[in-house]
């Protein structure tokens, strides 16, 4: 079993972000919902008293944001009431401009094995248009000091944002692969509501076209190749065993568990052993006072309030496993696909000890072939 913490809390909001956070609250605010967390982290681990936690990871929100003695207390609450002496890899996000010598020092002292830095761009122009406080020189010597404590340093990078051309993505790449061991490169979505998105729509603001940024997500693969950064997955790069073991897990049908406002969950057992008969999905209220409310209300984890609650039927369960599944390098499991593929797209696939997975011409089509494959 894995778990996810969610940290909601930024200095402030990116103007492309959609996520659960918001802009920093009131010492007040954040005292109180640590408080319902740590609840939340006590009712779980007596729920799913046999778990065997194999992951841990703290995201956000910008979990660097908090001080030291903050992350100590949650690590505390963690080790206090799971059985952490299995976890393999706990890793917990950062963006540069919190990152300080005290923090890393701290998160190594609380086991915290891995660093994901969000850099996004190096180039000065994009990170200001896109509400990023950092630049490029700071994110480079973040990440060079986060290296002194960890030697599992990764970074996310967004290509497709304003001022990108083939020659800026190349530089960014270029500049970073040799300071990490994973890089996750995403395609900028412009999510509904978002600032950015409404500057777009409002013709103030002119993205890369979509033959542009498939352009740069081949430069990207071919670059990071060079410098041992090999995909694993189809946004994900690493060295050799320095894979997102948390985020594999989600791609591959692990249990996981999500504690804090707006964190989903997906279980497969009733107390981290006994399978249920079938998995379940849900989540928690993504408004923070909604969340503490909720938590401080309840006095067991069966009773802690959840939205997004469904049961998945064997349909379900088949269409993740393959969506999910598809997404990786490996594949899944041959059996999943067998008489599933269309004659037309078989070459899109191939086949290696026992796993079905996409041909890189088919990781960049993987949408259109889904639609083709999956259970409706």
């Amino acid at each position: 079993m894995q778990l996810y913490i969610h940290l909601p809390f930024c200095k402030s909001k990116c103007q492309y972000c959609d996520f659960n956070s918001r802009a920093y609250q009131d010492e007040g605010t954040v005292f109180s919902y640590l408080n319902a967390l740590n609840r939340e982290i006590r009712y779980a681990a007596k729920a799913y008293e046999k778990a065997k936690i194999s992951t841990v990871y703290i995201g956000g929100g910008t979990p660097s944001l908090l001080d030291e003695s903050k992350i100590k207390s949650l690590c505390r609450s963690l080790s206090e009431s799971f059985d952490l002496s299995e976890v393999s890899e706990f890793s917990i996000e950062c963006n540069p401009e919190s990152i300080t010598e005290e923090k890393l020092i701290a998160y190594k002292e609380c086991g915290i094995n891995r660093i994901s830095i969000g850099v996004q761009s190096l180039n000065d122009a994009n990170l200001r248009t896109i509400g990023r406080l950092h630049n490029a020189e700071t994110a480079i010597e973040k990440i060079k000091l986060a290296s002194r404590y960890f030697d599992n340093v990764s970074c996310d990078v967004i290509v497709g944002l304003p001022y990108d051309t083939n020659e800026v993505v190349e530089s960014d790449l270029k500049t970073l692969a040799p300071l990490v061991q994973h890089m996750s490169v995403y395609a900028l979505t412009l999510e509904e509501g978002t600032p950015l998105a409404k500057r777009v729509n409002d013709g103030r603001l002119l993205l890369p076209t979509e033959d542009e940024v498939a352009d740069f997500l081949d430069l990207t693969s071919v670059t990071l190749e060079k410098f041992g950064l090999k995909k694993y997955e189809i946004s994900n790069f690493a060295r050799a065993y320095r894979e997102s073991k948390h985020n594999y897990g989600y791609w591959t049908d692990e249990e996981y568990i999500g504690l804090g406002a707006g964190a989903h969950s997906y279980i497969k057992t009733s107390d981290g052993e006994k399978p249920l008969a079938a998995p379940i999905r849900f989540a928690s209220p993504s408004d923070i006072h909604a969340y503490i409310a909720g938590i401080n209300c309840v006095d067991s984890y069966e009773s802690v309030p959840r939205v997004e609650m469904r049961v998945l039927s064997e349909k379900d369960v088949w269409n993740e496993r393959v969506m999910l599944g598809l997404r990786t390098v490996r594949g899944v499991e041959s059996s999943l696909l067998k008489e599933k593929i269309p004659a037309e797209l078989s070459g899109f696939f191939v086949e290696k000890d026992g796993y079905t997975a996409l041909t890189p011409q088919g990781l960049s089509v993987m949408n259109s072939i889904l639609v083709r494959i999956m259970q409706l």
